[in-house]
């Protein structure tokens, strides 16, 4: 196969599970307290938190689901070259 066109399988699926894990994170660890003085904490800000909490957790689950596809990416590219390798040997 040409350099153009080859791929790092296993780099790949190491930076895929970086970004798993990254996102495994963010949906672990809890979201700090809207900073603010004690007596600010009106009904605006708890819906600004929670705002905030749904748009982080929609951004961590697209990180977890690029990963995924990579995944998939990598597994479909690996079967592809497979395939081609089985159809030069049959020609052979």
């Amino acid at each position: 196969m040409t350099p153009d066109l080859e791929i790092d399988a296993e780099a790949a699926r190491r930076w895929a599970a970086a970004l798993r894990d990254a996102g495994g994170r963010l949906h672990a660890g809890p979201m700090p307290p809207a900073p603010g003085p004690r007596w600010s904490s009106t009904d605006s800000g708890t819906a600004a938190v929670a705002a905030a909490r749904r748009l982080l957790a929609a951004l961590t689950d697209d990180i977890v689901a690029t990963g995924h596809a990579v995944v998939t990416c990598v597994d479909d590219y690996e079967a592809a070259d497979d395939r081609a390798a089985g159809l030069l040997r049959r020609v052979r």
